[in-house]
């Protein structure tokens, strides 16, 4: 691993689901009074599940079955977080242009983490039988 990645916090993929996370944390606080509270857990849960997985991603970063899976876990919740946004949106707890915004990033970060098991896959591949993490550093 290179000297710029020591933790998890230094992958631009988990930079950018923190970020998100905040902002979702920021939208909800502004939902009406009256919405559903069940709305604004499951995307405050959703957002949050999002960053632990890639964190927990980063603990498992030798280990390539259990990588991939926290990975596939990580893309997953992404993928759900574009649902729940678009539930607030239909339900007008979401002005369009912000909730646009959070799915849109949210794709970005689904996107970020095709290719990051995609690359984890083929270093893996490549290093067979070394002791080197199998995160890559583009992450």
């Amino acid at each position: 691993m290179p000297a710029n990645f020591h933790s998890f916090q230094d992958l631009h993929v988990y930079q950018w689901a923190f970020k998100s996370s905040v902002d979702v944390y920021e939208q909800v606080q502004q939902f009406p009074a009256d919405s559903d509270v069940r709305v604004a857990r499951q995307l405050l849960a959703t957002s949050r599940a999002v960053r632990a997985h890639i964190a927990a991603a980063w603990g498992k970063r030798r280990d390539r079955e259990a990588l991939l899976s926290k990975l596939s876990d990580a893309h997953f919740e992404a993928t759900e977080m574009q649902i729940w946004i678009g539930s607030a949106i239909a339900a007008g707890y979401l002005d369009g242009e912000p909730g646009q915004d959070l799915c849109d990033r949210y794709h970005c970060i689904e996107a970020a983490l095709d290719q990051l098991m995609e690359s984890a896959s083929n270093r893996v591949t490549r290093l067979a039988a070394s002791d080197d993490d199998v995160l890559p550093a583009t992450a």
